[in-house]
């Protein structure tokens, strides 16, 4: 069975493009497209069955933060990848905050796109290499401010060793083989730290460890 995506991007030639490269994969199929925002909530209210959903950032009329937000708030379980031409970490932050699972730079679509729908379509995060390489390289300037309380003294070395291959984007399957623990295991651990941090709701785990690595 194919699952089935909508796409949205003002540029016709990209939007063609990328219906083309997630196709090349059998198991996928774009069945619409949308050229701005607010056309992308119109489809997927006419298309109720939909397992995908990408949408550029920057479009005319709505933007794809803008609709992700609202498709959220309507099936908050849904897996929203956001195409983006920028590194910066504000928009990157904002869509963790919402609940957007995916973010792909559009440079790398070709290459990044179809793994990412079968990333978030299994419930896990994904950020483009190139993306993630640079916010790392950010953070590692960033210091700790004055008078921040020490939440990370709440947790186990074990749990601190976890959070920071989370802040480092390493999904569960990632972080039990380099632990040599099963997945099980790392989700105990990841509800534990949630639990001590007292944080809840879709990627906190994941924004708290980019705000403190």
């Amino acid at each position: 069975m194919q699952l089935k995506i909508l796409i949205a991007d003002d540029h016709p030639i990209f939007l063609t493009g990328l219906k083309e490269v997630i196709e090349t994969d059998e198991g996928l199929k774009v069945v619409t497209s949308a050229r701005n925002g607010k056309e992308a909530l119109q489809q997927f209210q006419a298309y109720s069955n939909l397992d995908v959903v990408v949408l550029d950032i920057n479009m005319p009329v709505m933007s794809g933060l803008e609709a992700a937000e609202q498709l959220l708030q309507i099936k908050p379980d849904l897996p929203v990848i956001i195409l983006t031409m920028h590194k910066e970490k504000a928009p990157f932050m904002k869509s963790l905050e919402i609940g957007v699972m995916g973010y792909v730079l559009k440079e790398n679509a070709v290459s990044d796109i179809v793994h990412a729908i079968y990333k978030v379509m299994d419930g896990n995060s994904y950020l483009s290499p190139e993306i993630s390489s640079y916010l790392l390289k950010r953070n590692a300037f960033k210091t700790k401010q004055e008078n921040e309380p020490d939440l990370l003294g709440l947790l186990t070395p074990a749990e601190n060793q976890i959070i920071r291959m989370i802040a480092a984007y390493k999904s569960s399957r990632e972080i039990a083989d380099e632990l040599f623990i099963s997945e099980k295991t790392v989700f105990n651990h990841r509800m534990n730290i949630s639990k001590k941090l007292n944080i809840t709701g879709k990627n906190s785990l994941l924004r708290f460890a980019l705000d403190h690595f």
